[in-house]
């Protein structure tokens, strides 16, 4: 399977910085939501884009830095699809205490696809339950 290299490691991330790429470029939207897994642990986002996502009620022990994998997204209440998706963990807590905010550093193109079409609220996407 193959896979989009965002961030592929610390090295590429800082350089990415040091250009001042750091600043998020992707749009965030709320609606709709996603759900994600993270561990088999269902999670839904606050805001997502196709370069990261904030969780609004996480509860695990990730702390900034760390990085993980969202093995399962969909939208929020609907069909869920197995996916590949590495991140890092940005910053937790905010506001509610129970926040995670995280960037996307590899997907996997059937990931992409699935993101790409809930953001452009394709009819595959739209309603599956």
């Amino acid at each position: 399977m193959s896979a989009l290299q965002i961030w592929p490691d610390q090295e590429s991330s800082d350089i990415g910085v040091r250009a001042g790429y750091h600043k998020r470029i992707a749009t965030r939207v709320n609606n709709p939501k996603l759900g994600i897994g993270i561990r088999g642990k269902l999670y839904q986002t606050v805001n997502w884009s196709l370069g990261g996502l904030l969780v609004g009620d996480y509860d695990g022990v990730l702390v900034p830095g760390d990085m993980f994998e969202i093995d399962s997204i969909g939208r929020a209440g609907k069909k869920m699809w197995p996916v590949m998706v590495t991140a890092r963990v940005v910053r937790t807590g905010g506001t509610s205490g129970m926040e995670l905010a995280a960037q996307f550093l590899t997907i996997s193109a059937p990931a992409f696809d699935i993101l790409e079409g809930i953001l452009l609220r394709k009819p595959a996407y739209r309603a599956a339950s």
